[in-house]
């Protein structure tokens, strides 16, 4: 069938056929019954009907008085729709014989038919247009090797496999592809790049098991499919008895994922790396992510301009994505309590936009906590605490989320259950960002345990931020060391002049006990900063 020849009705309800009876077609049945509808209308000749209105009411159920404008349920469905069908097509899909898509801005379906040669390869053509139009990042999980020397040892090194494979699928951003669709290079001399460009994807996570009577030893590496690279690798070795297996399998995926999918994870970091050299003229919407993720571990103004911008742009290129309008709300909230620039009503404009991400991606574990941090900077406890818990029950091994959830709940006077939160993501990925060093601070000030909350200031790191001199000059105050104190103090009036009037409310922006935020200005008071009111 050849690629400017429309398929025939025929071959397209077989398809449709194939697509649903399919595993890796990874849709709800109403998302099934979507696709059904759309392309069993278009084949009678009704594509033209194929508006929200119509398929609110014949596929969700909804009533006569659906607005599309107030309810966003077919447009958020059509766009996980888009998604499931591309993970399809770049899975067990890929030599399919005819291509069955929805464009983004009409719901009409398009049929394609989809050359393969002779001995089963796709065409270049469609396979570099469905690369382009993947969302990134994307991973294959190579089958862990069993270098035991025992077959039977087999079940242990594919555990491990799922287990990576499941924990890397909590993170909504990546495409995964299981060991399922990578077992076919299993023992077979193929070099990565041929991998990468076969199955799609970016990057490739392989390893091995060494395994004996009382210990093993699993090896991990992150290869760069685009050159072949090994950017990262790493051994673990354990003792272990039998009843140990599984919780060794939950350990190792957990640590391993954390350090490399993590938003300050390795690929994070390599991508936004890369998508800094990029000219505005060329960003892609995902681009504004990676400079989300850039921005995080600057906290400038600079840094903050370049991103409001790149997000801005993001959702006019794609208005349905969740994850960018979680992340302009994230902005304004931050906004609202660093002050990067003039912007009317901040902290309503962060709820907004947070809101927004979370009706488009429900289930996007970041995008919940950009709502989660709104009300955080509110004073809203009880909802809060509340959503704080949601987001974490969507992925509790997720290193950032999971240890930014426990530093603004110790923030809140939550310090057990915040503390051990924290520490939990901190040791999950290594790569945490250095402002993470706040809530001990705080723990340690408030306890009256003043050498260790200078030490933990000392490791914030952030001398562009007021919060940087303040946390050091109140504990160089309590300490009594007077010449460093007025030092910090002078730092801390350079960055913001009419501290003396505005500080408490600065330091409330972050801090939620007000016993706490009395101590921190009597520390102060003690460095030097006397008429701070």
């Amino acid at each position: 069938m050849a690629a400017d020849i429309k398929p025939t009705p025929e071959a397209i309800r077989a398809q449709l056929e194939r697509i649903l009876q399919n595993a890796e077609f990874k849709a709800s049945d109403k998302q099934r019954k979507f696709l059904s509808f759309v392309v069993d209308e278009s084949l009678e000749g009704r594509a033209s009907q194929l508006k929200g209105y119509t398929i609110a009411v014949a596929v969700y159920g909804r009533s006569e008085s659906f607005d599309p404008q107030i309810d966003p349920i077919v447009r958020v469905e059509a766009g996980r729709l888009r998604r499931a069908l591309a993970h399809y097509y770049l899975t067990a899909g890929k030599n399919d014989p005819v291509r069955i898509k929805i464009l983004k801005g009409s719901y009409k379906p398009t049929f394609h038919g989809h050359p393969v040669s002779p001995s089963g390869a796709q065409t270049n053509a469609i396979e570099q247009e469905d690369c382009a139009s993947a969302i990134e990042p994307s991973i294959a999980i190579m089958p862990l090797m069993n270098l035991t020397g025992d077959g039977d040892q087999d079940y242990f090194a594919d555990g491990l496999t799922e287990e990576l494979t499941a924990e890397l699928s909590r993170y909504q951003e990546f495409r995964v592809i299981a060991s399922q669709s990578t077992m076919r290079f299993k023992g077979r001399n193929v070099g990565p790049k041929e991998i990468g460009g076969d199955l799609c994807v970016r990057f490739l996570l392989s390893g091995s098991v060494q395994k004996d009577s009382k210990s093993v030893k699993i090896t991990v590496q992150l290869i760069d499919a685009s050159n072949g690279a090994q950017i990262w690798g790493q051994s673990y070795k354990r003792n272990l008895t039998a009843a140990d297996l599984i919780e060794l399998q939950e350990e190792i995926a957990q640590m391993v994922v954390g350090v490399i999918a993590d938003q300050f994870g390795l690929i994070s970091r390599r991508l936004s790396k890369e998508s800094r050299k990029k000219s505005p003229a060329d960003l892609k919407a995902y681009d504004a992510v990676l400079r989300f993720y850039h921005y995080e571990t600057e906290l400038t103004a600079s840094a903050f301009e370049k991103v409001l911008a790149a997000l801005t742009k993001a959702i006019k290129i794609d208005p349905e994505y969740g994850l960018a309008w979680a992340m302009l709300g994230h902005l304004h909230a931050d906004n609202y309590a660093l002050g990067f620039c003039e912007i009317e009503a901040p902290l309503d404009r962060a709820l907004t936009f947070a809101q927004k991400g979370v009706a488009l991606e429900p289930y996007n574990q970041f995008v919940r906590d950009a709502l989660t941090l709104v009300y955080f900077h509110q004073g809203n406890k009880h909802h809060f605490l509340q959503h704080a818990e949601e987001t974490i029950a969507l992925n509790p091994n997720s290193p950032y989320v999971v240890g930014v959830a426990g530093w603004h709940m110790a923030l809140f006077g939550e310090w057990d259950r915040g503390l051990a939160l924290l520490k939990k993501g901190m040791k999950l990925n290594p790569y945490y960002p250095s402002w993470f060093h706040l809530a001990p601070y705080m723990d340690y000030y408030f306890r009256g345990e003043y050498e260790m909350a200078y030490a933990e200031a000392l490791k914030f790191n952030f001398p562009g931020l007021y919060l940087d001199p303040v946390m050091r000059a109140a504990a160089l105050g309590r300490l009594g060391r007077q010449n460093e104190a007025k030092a910090a103090v002078g730092q801390l009036l350079e960055l913001e002049p009419d501290f003396t009037t505005r500080g408490r409310w600065l330091i409330r922006r972050y801090v939620k006990v007000d016993d706490l935020v009395d101590t921190i200005i009597e520390g102060l008071r003690q460095a030097g900063l006397a008429d701070i009111e």
